[in-house]
């Protein structure tokens, strides 16, 4: 529930129409009260998604740069499950200004009580302030976190700030420039006794993703895995799975307070028979990366099977093995250049497209096309239910989707995902993808 102090802020920040005089790539930052530096995103210039977003940090900023700045022909001409999420990454507090009925009764409810209390009106289109915390992989959820509220208090009052200080400097004497890939330093407001002083700082250095790392395989696993017969080569990808799981992890009750976010499988690729298969998805990679590397041990085991070596597609894939198949004597290298793991995504896409869970070619041929996911995990169900999820959800809810992320969604209509009617809203919502 927003507070009084938000919804004050919000109202002062709407009345600068601070996106009328900015783009959303006219980035400032602001100091914030607890040393942490923020990055604001005044959107709304067209008219659409009038919103103030605040990346805080070095993260902060990084899903910022990884969304406006990667270019959109670096996805494939079919989304892969990577390009999938790619946009899901984003990490930030945002103030947006909806119409009424894009917003949960409790939420209108909300903005009108402290509007008629201070004798606001709410008249025209997006009049009513709403806020939203996007946290990586999860689907966007409402602020909660006192430290979230009065970081988004300082933004909103920084940017009604700065709309004074255009008035009286202009954009060229703040410093305050469209930025790019080749940007270095960003004008900076530090609030001080007599108001906001103006200065700048650099731009966070881009920075390689330090990937999670598991703990050592257990040693049971390890002897079981050694016994077995090896065969074959496995090109291997982390990937993160489009299927919305509730806020919980595989050992924590659930917290209704924790938004629903998305889990991670292991696919694998036989590069000699085509034979795919794939872990179930874990709930906990990014805290216990383990769990996805014993899925895997586990597969292989019930499978009563291990690859002589595997190709991990990138870093990512190559930390979450290491341990495991040094001590099994599994030789792991990277390679980037996969094809027909490729292929095999765009498969595996086909499947969920068609409902498949556990899916065997079992016309007795050696012709290469078996397909199963291990453990009975049914994950063209599980995309059924995401998509029956965002056929739920308001309008307003649906505005709060990254639009990268909704270009992504709509990429996946020619495979049969996407219901009719949710195309249809979505591309009403997001008129310009």
């Amino acid at each position: 529930m927003a507070t009084e102090r938000m919804y004050e802020l919000a109202f002062q920040y709407r009345q600068t129409k601070l996106w009328k005089q900015m783009s959303d790539s006219e980035l400032f930052a602001v100091r914030l009260s607890d040393g942490e530096i923020g990055y604001c995103c005044v959107m709304g210039m067209a008219g659409e998604h009038i919103a103030l977003a605040l990346y805080v940090g070095d993260e902060g900023f990084q899903s910022f740069r990884d969304l406006a700045f990667r270019e959109r022909d670096e996805f494939s001409e079919f989304p892969t499950l990577s390009d999938m999420t790619w946009a899901l990454r984003q990490s930030c507090l945002q103030c947006s200004f909806e119409n009424k009925d894009e917003l949960e009764e409790w939420e209108a409810e909300a903005a009108r009580k402290y509007a008629k209390a201070h004798k606001i009106p709410l008249r025209g289109a997006h009049s009513y302030p709403n806020f939203t915390k996007y946290a990586r992989y999860r689907m966007p959820g409402g602020m909660e976190n006192p430290e979230d509220e009065r970081r988004i208090c300082e933004a909103l009052a920084a940017a009604v700030a700065l709309s004074g200080l255009l008035e009286a400097k202009g954009k060229a004497e703040i410093g305050l420039y469209p930025a790019d890939e080749e940007t270095e330093t960003l004008p900076l407001l530090t609030p001080g006794k007599d108001g906001y002083e103006v200065g700048e700082t650099e731009v966070p250095e881009e920075w390689e993703e330090v990937w999670p790392e598991p703990v050592e395989t257990d040693a049971e696993s390890v002897a079981e895995l050694r016994k077995l017969r090896k065969k074959g080569v496995y090109a291997c990808e982390v990937l993160r799975f489009p299927g919305l799981v509730e806020g919980q992890t595989n050992n924590d009750a659930a917290d209704d307070d924790e938004p629903p976010y998305f889990p991670v499988i292991l696919l694998c690729l036989d590069t000699k028979s085509g034979y795919l298969t794939a872990t179930e998805p874990v709930a906990d990679y990014d805290a216990r990366p383990e769990s996805l590397r014993d899925a895997f041990a586990q597969m292989l085991i019930r499978n009563g099977e291990c690859p002589r070596a595997v190709k991990a597609r990138n870093e990512q894939t190559r930390v979450l093995l290491r341990d495991l198949c040094i001590k099994t004597g599994i030789l792991l290298s990277v390679d980037d250049e996969l094809p027909a793991l490729d292929d095999a995504e765009e498969e595996f896409l086909h499947t969920l497209r068609m409902g498949g869970g556990n899916i065997f070619d079992d016309d007795d041929d050696d012709d290469g096309d078996d397909l199963e996911f291990g453990g009975g995990i049914d994950m063209g169900e599980a995309i059924s239910v995401a998509m029956d999820e965002m056929m739920r959800m308001s309008d307003r809810e649906l505005r709060e989707i990254p639009p990268m992320v909704v270009r992504q969604i709509l990429d996946m209509a020619p495979y049969g995902f996407v219901p009719q009617e949710l195309q249809l809203r979505l591309r009403r919502l997001f008129k310009k993808l």
